[in-house]
């Protein structure tokens, strides 16, 4: 039993709710008082009340007719927009509860989300300016759940009578998926009364005159974006949405707050001591937010020192901490700073009808002072989990306090105490779960989607303080050399944005303590040693005068170590790649822009993410040494800070590698070693090279074993669509690394396969559309040097070598429309500038050295390699796929885009590739489909299918650039931004025409048979009586059902 004391301490206020009533039933009633009141407004656009409640009404109506009702949960997934508030009230309306998902988050995980609530439809969001796409499959799966996108235009026009029946205080009204201790996301689930109680108790706190205009400023995957996006429709006030990309961005935050006139929004900690460093920064920042009256703080521990200095700047605004899980219906427990306020800041008091005690390990109260953890209950407290009765038992127990409202009671797992007068204080976390950004992680999911890796053994992720910022750091041991580059791209594809780590470390093994479990302690330490070798010297006094000439990369080094989990030792390591984020890029700008004295934005990061771009846009210039030859063991530091990317010295090939004179005829095709298999030419020329009767494919791959070698050859071949049962026993995989010295074998091994193979086909390369020629070296012209002198050793080879036309440099005078570029070795000085093209020409150039010297050779040049014409399958890679996923994540095309590019199906590659290898082919030939395609007829192709709005080709581009700077961690969009040039207004052009061509688009996408002679690759199709593919509607079709079914396209098809 509970005293008296006690329960005055534990219980907020009692307050009776209106009988029967839910948030649906407050909305329209201010519908009612005030229809034409603005209740959403965005980027100069704004729907009034009655066209709010008359959408929702119109899309309950829909989901009813689709057989939608009480019960059902229906997953919303979205991207941001002023479409949610719309569709997350239409759900509601219709007696259903709402599931809000990511359309970022990787496909397999959507997938498994959405299955996992068996809904009968999936509702989308359309962009404003969309047409309404008609209802269809979510998945690929006959069968599955339709699609039906909210299209607020229609919606808001239409007859308000809804249908169905009115929900219920105790009916379900939406769930949250968050972080599972077992490693699978748990789905929380809440009812109308939690949310109705919540949003009551804030309007009679915090409405004490005229109606707030609110920011939502959390994404709608996160539960506490709810009361932003419709606590204000329930008392007349306003939803403001940011513009597209602006919610991470905090200096078009202040903007959008100023614009708008905000009044009350919502930060997580780290995002507001961020906000903090801006207005410290730029004080010009901070008359812009005098508008603001509340601001509500929550999601992980409050930072004492940012509210104060931000109560300094900023005396008129509330600032109110906010503290509880997605299992209560956003928080239940509310905190109002006061000037004098003591440190550690409490998380205060239950709200009205909600309570929460602290619990020794035998669920009994502790005394005020004494640390148990705390347990919350009352009117807030959701039903548990989505169809996991054990988690929810676990965590949902029964309430032994009969003084206490409610059956049961919610374990946070949070450490607490109350002091004397009833107010509660975090203390942390009992288990390995973490709050990062506000986002709740379970270590253990993280562990389990890293540990799926095939390479890995043992990996553990802990939480990690480090410039101003938490972090995720996951410490593994692998099997072989599987890098953490390789490693975070893995965790990239199985897990949301927040959750992949920002630092991976691969250990030899890993640490334990005296119990035989992972020591803890031991990894955090491995993550505070003071890097070495960076090539600086850290300026303890934090200088901020200007750096003296000469020190302006030892500067740059310094302030990304600041920013950064890890240290940076190359020019060439992306931000991104390194372990940063959308907060640490607007840290680093900001550092970088005070200690250059210059304005440097978090676009600017974003468009020249590595160290030596920084240099360039700074305007500073760093001499830098050069590498040794091709000629002997060169160093391959591929970027290292000391490195200059020279050319000349890789030219000559090593004159040891000597041909052997050939005997008699070419040897029958027999024994074929592949480079490259794992990537999307290699694996379509594997799948072509398998059809020949009686042939073996050996495949070089980088691995630490060959059983890891063959998972990802065949993980690859799945990928494409392309694996058999039956290639198991053709294909040999061989563990190696092309840019390591012998190929990365044993002696004994490669004198085996040189004895077996006859034939090379050389396709492993790397590329990247951004990087020099320094980080293309090992693997483009060391690679290219180590296959050349396997291929003189053993019995007799010859050599196809993957090429490429971008290897040639732009000339600006080349007439077009004349192939007039001949299939033979380039001419001297042509030469590509960019880092790949460059060494692939370094590469055609050892391979021709090598063919002087007797070696049977075949040069395959390609252009724009696209998906197969069976498959539909893309190289993710490609400039024109990186334009389309472009498209698909803003919602719109550009469709002023007069240009042609050449249009290659890879497996029109493959089989000519495989054709040169039977047939002993030799000399060059260029690959390419003689018939170019429109890129604005691809792209309109896209735009039906995906309802995307066409604009011109300014607009398109500042839309993405608006969206990258708010979500710099998509590498989608900041790949796209980096290659497509900014758009001009050509002269001449009435109206400001907008000229994608006088951009420079054309300078991205070429027609390649306008320009090169396909002349010799013709007579090879001839000869062997094969024609090219049509690329018409049905090929196109497959590459379109491709993004369809995949994350980049979720959600906007037809």
């Amino acid at each position: 039993m509970l005293g008296e004391t006690q329960v005055a301490r534990f219980l907020g206020r009692v307050v009776a709710p209106p009988a029967g009533h839910t948030v649906v039933d407050l909305v329209e009633a201010r519908a009612a008082l005030t229809p034409h009141a603005p209740a959403v407004e965005w980027a100069g656009h704004a729907l009034d009340y009655r066209r709010v409640t008359r959408a929702a009404n119109a899309l309950a109506r829909d989901l009813h007719d689709l057989g939608v009702g009480s019960g059902d949960l229906v997953p919303l997934v979205a991207r941001n927009g002023p479409a949610l508030p719309v569709a997350m009230l239409g759900v509601l309306a219709a007696g259903a509860a709402f599931l809000p998902l990511d359309a970022r988050w990787p496909a397999p995980r959507l997938r498994d989300m959405v299955r996992a609530c068996s809904p009968r439809v999936v509702l989308s969001i359309a962009a404003p300016g969309e047409t309404r796409a008609h209802p269809t499959t979510w998945s690929a799966d006959a069968g599955g759940p339709a699609t039906l996108v909210v299209d607020v235009e229609r919606l808001g026009t239409a007859d308000t009578h809804r249908g169905g029946a009115r929900p219920a205080p105790e009916d379900l009204a939406y769930g949250f998926y968050t972080s599972g201790s077992t490693g699978v996301p748990k789905c929380a689930l809440n009812v109308h009364r939690g949310l109705l109680n919540r949003f009551l108790y804030m309007t009679r706190r915090f409405v004490d005159g005229s109606p707030h205009r609110v920011l939502q400023n959390s994404r709608h995957t996160f539960d506490s974006s709810l009361w932003q996006l419709l606590w204000p429709l329930t008392h007349g006030g306003t939803v403001v949405i940011p513009e597209p990309g602006h919610m991470l961005d905090l200096t078009s935050t202040v903007r959008v707050i100023a614009r708008h006139r905000v009044t009350m929004t919502d930060f997580v900690p780290t995002i507001f001591n961020g906000l903090v460093e801006l207005l410290d920064s730029d004080p010009q920042l901070i008359a812009p937010l005098t508008c603001l009256r509340r601001l509500l703080i929550g999601g992980e521990e409050i930072n004492a020192r940012a509210v104060r200095r931000f109560r300094a700047m900023l005396p008129g605004v509330e600032i109110v901490n906010t503290y509880g899980p997605t299992e209560a219906a956003i928080g239940s427990v509310f905190h109002d700073v006061s000037e004098d306020e003591r440190i550690p800041l409490p998380i205060g008091r239950p709200i009205d009808n909600t309570w929460a005690v602290v619990l020794d390990d035998l669920a009994r109260p502790v005394e005020p002072g004494e640390i148990g953890e705390i347990h919350i209950g009352g009117a807030c407290l959701g039903t548990g989990y989505l169809d996991d009765a054990a988690r929810t038992e676990a965590a949902f127990v029964d309430n032994p306090f009969p003084e206490l409202p409610g059956p049961r009671m919610y374990r946070t797992g949070d450490l607490g105490h109350h002091d004397p007068d009833g107010v509660l204080f975090f203390d942390g976390r009992r288990d390995q779960q973490f709050k990062i950004g506000g986002v709740r992680v379970e270590s253990a999911e993280v562990e389990h989607a890293i540990a799926a890796h095939p390479c890995v053994r043992e990996v553990k992720v802990i939480a990690h303080e480090h410039g101003g910022a938490t972090y995720l750091a996951a410490f593994v041991t692998v099997a072989g050399d599987t890098s953490s580059a390789e490693l975070t791209r893995h965790a990239r594809a199985a897990l949301p944005a927040e959750l992949v780590p920002k630092r991976f470390l691969v250990l030899d093994r890993m640490p334990v303590n005296g119990n035989g479990k992972a020591d803890r302690g031991a990894l955090a330490r491995l993550l505070t040693r003071p890097p070495t070798g960076l090539g600086y010297e850290p300026d303890p006094a934090g200088s901020r005068g200007a750096p003296a000439p000469g020190r302006e990369l030892p500067a740059l080094l310094e302030l990304w170590a600041r920013v950064l989990p890890e240290p940076v030792t190359r020019t060439d390591r992306d931000f991104f790649d390194s372990g940063g984020d959308s907060l640490s890029a607007q840290r680093l700008a900001l550092a970088v822009s005070a200690r250059f004295h210059t304005n440097f934005s978090v676009r600017d990061v974003v468009a020249a993410p590595t160290v030596a771009a920084q240099l360039a846009r700074l305007g500073t210039s760093t001499l830098l040494a050069a590498p040794k030859s091709a000629a002997g063991h060169a160093d391959a530091s591929g970027g290292h800070v000391g490195v200059r990317d020279h050319v000349g010295a890789d030219l000559a090939l090593d004159p040891d590698i000597r041909v052997p004179r050939p005997s008699g005829e070419p040897p029958h095709v027999r024994h074929v070693l592949i480079t490259g298999v794992t990537g999307f030419v290699g694996a379509h020329v594997l799948r072509e090279v398998l059809r020949l009767p009686d042939v073996s494919a050996y495949c070089l791959v980088r691995a630490p074993d060959a059983q890891a070698a063959r998972r990802r050859v065949e993980a690859t071949l799945r990928h494409y669509r392309l694996w058999r049962p039956e290639y198991a026993r053709r294909v040999t995989a061989v563990a190696g690394d092309l840019s390591a010295p012998g190929l990365g074998l044993t002696p004994a091994h490669t004198a085996h396969l040189a004895e077996r193979v006859d034939t090379i086909v050389h396709a492993g390369a790397l590329v990247n559309l951004v990087r020099g020629y320094a980080a293309h070296r090992p693997a483009n012209v060391l690679g290219t040097v180590e296959v050349l002198r396997f291929a003189t050793l053993g019995r007799p080879k010859a050599l196809h070598f993957v090429s490429t036309l971008a290897a040639r440099a732009e000339t600006p005078d080349s007439p077009k429309g004349v192939a007039q570029v001949p299939e033979a070795p380039w001419p001297a000085a042509t030469a590509a500038t960019t880092g790949y093209g460059r060494s692939k020409w370094v590469g055609e150039h050892l391979v021709l050295q090598a063919a002087q010297r007797g070696l049977p050779v075949a040069v395959h040049r390609l252009g724009e390699v696209m998906p197969a014409t069976d498959t539909g399958v893309p190289n993710l890679g490609s400039r024109t796929d990186l334009l389309i996923r472009a498209c698909l994540r803003v919602g719109a095309r550009p469709a002023d885009v007069d240009l042609s590019l050449d249009y290659t199906p890879v497996d029109a590659v493959g089989t000519l590739v495989t054709a040169a290898v039977a047939r002993h082919e030799r000399g060059w030939f260029h690959l390419l489909h003689p018939r170019a395609v429109r890129l604005d007829a691809l792209l309109g192709e896209f735009g039906a299918a995906f309802a995307l709005r066409p604009v011109g080709y300014a607009t398109f581009h500042k839309m993405l650039a608006d969206t990258v700077r708010g979500d710099p961690e998509d590498r989608t969009l900041a790949g796209a931004l980096a290659l497509l040039p900014a758009p001009d207004v050509a002269a001449g052009h009435p109206n400001g025409h907008e000229s994608a061509r006088g951009g420079g688009l054309d300078e991205v996408f070429h027609d390649g048979t306008s320009r090169f002679s396909i002349t010799r690759a013709e007579d090879l199709a001839r000869r062997i009586g094969w024609h090219p593919p049509t690329i018409d509607a049905a090929v196109l079709g497959r590459y379109i059902r491709y993004h369809r079914t995949s994350a980049h396209g979720r959600g906007k098809g037809r």
